[in-house]
């Protein structure tokens, strides 16, 4: 066996409505475990004052964006992800730079796209992949990684399904859930949702949706050594945040 590659899955910190506990702990194991590969799995910015557009009445859209962009930018700065992967709520910005009737908005949001990126570039980021079902997942080895494209209790299966290979796996973000699923496919596989980094009592807008029940704190870890892999989830037990990060490799006799 040569020597795996370390990876780290964190997504959904939502900017300035990230939790402060979940990213302390994110940086304090990212610190232990030293992963070659740190994977933006998207909505690190939320956007909320673009999710309706632009022009609407509501409390949403008449938010400053500058806190939201601060802290965001800060995640990528503090995080230094290799790989970004864009979600839905920066997926925004494209909407309305292909959508919208106002130059001016255009241009707004064509200029914070340009700054998001570059920020992710400057923070070490060598692929930045769109919100795309097709042209937003990323490979190491046999684990496939997307933001999420599916919804509903069954989003993970469904994901793992569609992108994980035969014998290999899939983790997204999007969902919020903390979820590890052994797939009934051929060649078997695995799915995992990592979670969220984000205060789920500061998304307003999701406070009447039963699924934010399952919501959970969290991220996924692992490794890659060719075509093997091992994932595992990365969470809170109880008033702590418990996780592994001194791997040891066992060898049976022949």
């Amino acid at each position: 066996m040569s020597k795996p590659v370390r990876f780290v899955f964190a997504s959904d910190s939502h900017g300035d409505m990230a939790d402060p506990e979940a990213l302390d702990a994110l940086w304090e194991f990212c610190k232990d475990y030293k992963p070659e590969v740190r994977v933006a799995g998207g909505d690190h910015f939320d956007l909320r004052a673009l999710r309706r557009g632009v022009g609407s009445s509501d409390a949403e859209s008449g938010e400053s964006l500058k806190a939201d962009l601060d802290a965001g930018k800060d995640f990528l700065r503090r995080y230094r992800p290799t790989v970004y992967l864009w979600g839905n709520h920066e997926h925004r910005l494209d909407n309305l730079i292909s959508s919208s009737g106002s130059a001016m908005v255009r241009d707004y949001c064509a200029d914070i796209k340009a700054d998001i990126n570059a920020t992710a570039k400057a923070s070490g980021a060598k692929t930045i992949l769109p919100y795309h079902a097709d042209k937003g997942v990323y490979r190491l080895g046999p684990v496939a990684f997307v933001h999420g494209y599916a919804h509903g209790e069954n989003a993970t299966v469904k994901q793992g399904l569609h992108y994980a290979e035969a014998g290999g796996a899939l983790i997204h973000g999007h969902t919020h859930n903390l979820s590890s699923i052994a797939l009934t496919k051929h060649g078997s596989g695995n799915a995992f949702s990592a979670g969220c980094l984000c205060q789920k009592d500061a998304m307003a807008y999701a406070s009447h949706r039963l699924a934010s029940a399952r919501w959970g704190s969290g991220f996924v870890a692992g490794w890659v050594d060719g075509a093997n892999w091992k994932a595992w989830l990365v969470h809170k037990v109880g008033d702590q945040w418990v996780w592994q990060t001194g791997l040891r490799f066992y060898s049976p006799r022949k």
